[in-house]
């Protein structure tokens, strides 16, 4: 019988009381006295990996299978542990090489399917799941990852069944009520969710999950202030919740209350145990404070497992203000990685984004506008103005300065035009409208408008979409009256600026890949500049190099462009700012900042990465009047 090492024992009751790094301190000790010892191996390989250290996790595990090849155990937590450390061929190795029965072959079977899903094959981890699922209807784990996979797929309806399925089994999983949440919005069932948990919560005043769910569905909606409220009655419940408090952190982040921030900060680490997210909203703090070499730190001493994207993404945050691009620039394109494997054949999805523009470059020619039968304008409604650009142009911080002026009412990525295409149809019976047809589509762009700015009374809409450019045509089309403020940057600064940024947006899957990103800029651009050809729009070019070196100068002729007359607070874009609620995009914490010129130019500093696609923007940047 085999002699248990005092160490062991000691490890063991250190892990009891929760003290891993002790536990860990100590089976390490026993391993030195004992190092053949398989289960030993497999004990503190599964400590190491609950404190996130996985590559040792993974050496001890490695041990473990080598000394017992016949158990199952130490190779299924192997597999999981190379799994969640990427080591994903050696994971599928492992799962090659395994021959197993029962239980061990049921998660055997698991195993495989969430390599499927880690790797972004998330059809074949769908087929796996249902599999599993079907076989064992008590297994909740997997009916949380189909819902997972069956949303990164784009089918909400059917993740929202499977995700209410694991919390069924588990009604305690708040990770699984916020998945579901977002799964139900998707469906379009969000209200119908809200309006259900609302009853739960009357019914159920005491659970704190409950208005934690309220509380993601409203901010899932759009509606950050009534999240807020439903996050505080969750702390009326339970004044340490972890969850409630970081979440309350993300959204004063957000709306840029950094003060505020920084007590619900202290407040969350006063709980003894901050979850994942909050340790990178305290970075995000840092970042904002100026002090990057802090927050690198921070995130660099983090486990690489807790919240990877974001991880990744600061880290090259703080590395490009530290002026370390190289590390930089590794950051963003690990950010990007991690992010593509949770999109369905992530170079497909961008390639279809950039063929809608292909086709309707094919269609839109002088000889198709010239087969349009005439429109007139609204007769009883001025025509909307619009602000196109492209992502990362300055298009935020232009709404945001526009924002100060009473007479506008501007409305922000809400998406009308794709609403009114909706109507319509195909980009080819634009030319086949009558005035009926024409009248009913800007009915239809105005219902959209009221609805998202029941307020906005006389005052002039201004629709303000980045990508909007793909739309001219139909903008033409019901408004031919309508005035286009157009805001261009460097190309390569924006084709950079795009790469690092992290779009919540499902369809930026081409920002996940450089060269992508440049190809999307160019089509999208350059169907802009053949759509100036084409038809007679009334345009306003805006540069935001110009922007944000000289404001009144800038805003002066634009305010005549757009028929307002001159306001001083289009001046003090900082003070719009503070007073908007919440700003929907990913430049809401730069536009809260006093005008800076540090990004102009930036992708010089990026050259050498920047190489293979000067080539595909070198046309546009002489087009535009940019120089490489």
């Amino acid at each position: 019988m085999a002699v248990i090492p005092p160490e062991a024992r000691e490890a063991m009751e250190f892990a009891r009381s929760g003290d891993l790094a002790a536990a860990v301190e100590r089976g390490e000790a026993a391993i030195l006295r004992t190092p053949h010892d398989a289960g030993l191996r497999m004990f503190v390989g599964m400590l190491h990996a609950r404190q996130l250290d996985l590559p040792r996790a993974a050496e001890h595990l490695g041990v473990a299978v080598d000394l017992a090849p016949h158990d199952p155990l130490p190779r299924l937590e192997l597999i999981r542990t190379l799994i969640g450390a990427d080591r994903l061929e050696d994971a599928e190795r492992e799962i090659r090489s395994a021959s197993m029965a029962g239980s061990a072959a049921h998660e055997l079977r698991r195993l495989r399917a969430m390599l499927h899903r880690r790797r972004g094959e998330h059809g074949e981890a769908v087929d796996l799941f249902t599999t599993i699922t079907t076989a064992n209807p008590a297994d909740f784990e997997s009916f949380e990852s189909l819902g997972l996979c069956l949303l990164a797929l784009d089918r909400p309806a059917a993740a929202a069944d499977a995700l209410a399925r694991a919390l069924a089994l588990r009604p305690g999983q708040l990770a699984i009520r916020t998945r579901l949440a977002e799964a139900q919005v998707a469906a379009g069932n969000g209200e119908a969710m809200l309006a259900a948990t609302r009853d739960e919560a009357a019914r159920n005043p005491s659970d704190v999950h409950l208005p934690l769910t309220i509380a993601r569905l409203e901010d899932l909606l759009g509606r950050p202030q009534a999240a807020e409220a439903a996050l505080r009655d969750a702390l009326a419940l339970d004044p340490a919740n972890a969850e409630a408090l970081s979440a309350i952190g993300e959204l004063l982040e957000r709306d840029n209350k950094l003060d505020e921030l920084a007590e619900m900060l202290d407040r969350i680490e006063a709980t003894g145990a901050p979850p994942p997210p909050a340790i990178m909203l305290r970075a995000r703090w840092l970042g904002r404070k100026g002090r990057y070499e802090e927050g690198r730190q921070l995130v660099r001493s983090s486990p690489e497992s807790v919240v990877p994207g974001t991880r990744a993404q600061l880290y090259g945050q703080f590395s490009d203000r530290l002026g370390d691009h190289d590390a930089a620039f590794a950051a963003y394109a690990e950010m990007n990685r991690i992010d593509a494997m949770d999109t369905i054949d992530a170079g497909r999805a961008a390639k279809e984004h950039r063929d809608i523009v292909a086709g309707l470059a094919a269609i839109t020619t002088p000889a198709w506008y010239a087969g349009w039968t005439s429109a007139r304008p609204s007769p009883g409604r001025p025509a909307p103005a619009f602000i196109f650009g492209f992502p990362r142009s300055g298009t935020t911080l232009l709404d945001t300065v526009l924002m100060g002026h009473p007479g506008v009412c501007v409305l922000e990525e809400e998406l009308m035009l794709q609403k009114t295409w909706i109507q319509m149809g195909s980009a080819a019976s634009l030319a086949d409208l009558d005035q009926a047809g024409i009248d009913a589509l800007r009915a239809r762009y105005f219902a959209e408008a009221d609805a998202q700015a029941p307020d906005a009374g006389d005052r002039l809409i201004i629709d303000k979409l980045p990508l909007g450019a793909i739309n001219t045509a139909l903008v033409h089309r019901i408004f031919p009256d309508a005035r286009i403020v157009f805001v261009a940057r460097h190309p390569c600064d924006v084709v950079l600026s795009c790469f690092m940024t992290r779009f919540a947006a499902r369809g930026m899957t081409n920002f996940l890949d450089l060269e992508d990103t440049a190809r999307f800029y160019a089509q999208v651009v350059g169907y802009w500049h053949q759509c100036r050809e084409v038809f007679p729009l009334a345009v306003h070019d805006l540069r935001y190099e110009r922007m944000i070196e000289d404001v009144e100068g800038t805003m002066r002729p634009l305010s005549a462009f757009l028929g307002l007359g001159w306001d001083p607070r289009l001046l003090d874009h900082v003070a719009t700012a503070k007073s908007r609620s919440y700003i929907a995009t990913p430049s809401y914490a730069q536009v809260a900042e006093p005008l800076y010129t540090r990004a102009r130019g930036r992708w010089e500093r990026y050259r050498a990465h920047m190489a293979p696609v000067l080539p595909i923007l070198a046309p546009l940047v002489e087009r535009m009047g940019y120089a490489i």
